[in-house]
């Protein structure tokens, strides 16, 4: 089964601060859910990753080792990786391409996802329709999560009044204000 994913984010950061996070391996893979861990292969002249994902889909619960290869880094425009891998036994695999595009926009950078993603065995006989939807709802996750890491921070002097706090008529009053 071959799954085509695309997403195309805004974010609140320059080309230059999402191209930063984009080659913070940790980091990144923390923002990516199911991923457990995240471990350079050292190969000379390469980049590669070794990964464990798990996630559960219908009746499955998968935990896939997935070796990642960066195949082209254009700092700070453009990132392709290979990526495959299997379960333990063999019965799922995965096989598949990513690029990630950044593109200036102003005030911020634009970030274009695209995937082509194979899977086989076992969990290709849920049937596309499954299977598009919860990689679609992680990869919305991961946008979320991404656009998160240059969301304006919240000061933590915020104070949120409840409905409980304002009486029809009055305005909002704090405590010291009653006494």
């Amino acid at each position: 089964m071959l799954l085509k994913v695309s997403e195309e984010l805004n974010l609140g950061a320059s080309q230059d601060e999402v191209w930063k996070l984009l080659r913070n391996t940790p980091r990144l893979a923390a923002l990516l859910p199911g991923v457990e861990s995240v471990t350079p292969l050292d190969e000379p002249g390469a980049e590669a990753y070794q990964a464990k994902a798990s996630d559960k889909i219908g009746p499955f619960k998968v935990s896939l080792n997935l070796e990642i290869r960066v195949t082209e880094a254009r700092e700070p425009v453009s990132l392709k990786a290979g990526i495959k891998g299997s379960d333990s036994i063999g019965l799922n695999r995965i096989t598949g391409s990513l690029h990630i595009t950044l593109v200036p926009a102003s005030p911020s950078a634009q970030l274009r996802f695209e995937a082509d993603i194979e899977i086989l065995g076992k969990l290709a006989t849920l049937g596309a329709a499954p299977i598009r939807r919860r990689v679609t709802d992680k990869f919305a996750e991961f946008a979320r999560n991404i656009q998160a890491q240059f969301a304006p921070a919240v000061s933590p002097n915020l104070r949120v009044q409840s409905a409980t706090d304002v009486r029809p008529g009055l305005r909002a009053q704090s405590k010291k204000d009653r006494r």
